[in-house]
């Protein structure tokens, strides 16, 4: 009876982590205040709406779609961007989600942008996809540092990821445009898979200062982690690390720091992570 119970306890404890680490996908919403807002049932939200229903179709399909809906004043130009790594089902899964949750967050503003772990969605009023652009950001990050014996690892990232981001310059006509995944082993000791990603409508340069910018803000806050990722309204960068002798680490969806970039203002937080005493507390 006693160790029912205890399988019970576990059980509702695994249910109630695996709600929050899913609860947990969604990173920032940031709701432009300067472009305004529109007023329920006028033609700009019933073009939002259809904008919105759009891409949550096309994610299906791509892992990037752009649309433009309306005339005039009533124009709304909108995207979603999975990252690289993730297949047609998650993609769909999360632009899905991010679809009906802006609406939610920024209710009747004319422009948004919302971050999930897997993709992310906008839309404005203002045509912005061939434009430049890097705030607001989020950058997540692991609580662990990189062990000592990693060596001068912050300059071997710094070199690595400077590398992978003029190969990816050479991808815009690619299946997947400026996104590259690269997995290099150092000293037989450790494995780092860099990941960069662009909006494909940027033009080649734009796309390397993009990414550019994107490492070093990267590097600055997170370079000693073992693992990190930052998420930018043109582009995302990402690093992992693991050793040969274990599993790969769990993606940077699951617990970390992170922080939030947007209009001159940081905000911080933490992830919800699992204490390993728990299961010394069940005795199991």
């Amino acid at each position: 009876m006693e160790a029912t119970k205890k399988l019970f306890v576990l059980l509702c404890l695994f249910l109630t982590i695996n709600q929050a680490i899913s609860e947990s996908e969604h990173m920032a919403t940031f709701c432009n205040e300067s472009s305004g807002n529109f007023t329920s049932n006028t033609t700009y939200n019933k073009n939002l709406n259809t904008l919105l229903s759009t891409l949550s179709n096309q994610s299906s399909f791509a892992n990037y779609y752009n649309l433009t809906t309306g005339l005039a004043s009533d124009t709304v130009h909108g995207m979603f961007l999975c990252t690289g790594d993730v297949n047609r089902t998650t993609c769909n899964a999360c632009v899905k989600k991010a679809t009906i949750e802006i609406t939610k967050n920024c209710t009747n503003h004319r422009e948004a942008i919302i971050y999930y772990f897997d993709c992310m969605v906008r839309y404005s009023d203002k045509f912005f996809l061939t434009t430049l652009e890097t705030k607001p950001s989020i950058w997540w990050s692991s609580h662990d540092l990189v062990p000592k014996s990693y060596g001068k690892f912050g300059q071997r990232l710094s070199e690595k990821m400077g590398e992978v981001i003029v190969r990816s310059s050479l991808l815009s006509s690619s299946f997947s445009p400026y996104y590259l995944m690269d997995t290099t082993r150092f000293d037989n000791l450790y494995d780092l898979e860099s990941i960069v990603q662009c909006s494909p409508h940027l033009d080649p340069t734009n796309c390397t200062t993009c990414l550019k910018l994107a490492l070093q803000e990267l590097t600055d806050c997170c370079g000693d982690q073992v693992w990190a990722f930052i998420f930018t309204p043109k582009c995302l960068v990402s690093f992992d690390t693991s050793t040969s002798s274990l599993p790969p680490l769990p993606p940077p969806s699951r617990s970390g720091s992170f922080s939030i970039r947007g209009n001159n203002k940081i905000l911080g937080g933490m992830a919800l992570a699992v204490a390993v005493w728990v299961f010394a507390f069940l005795g199991l």
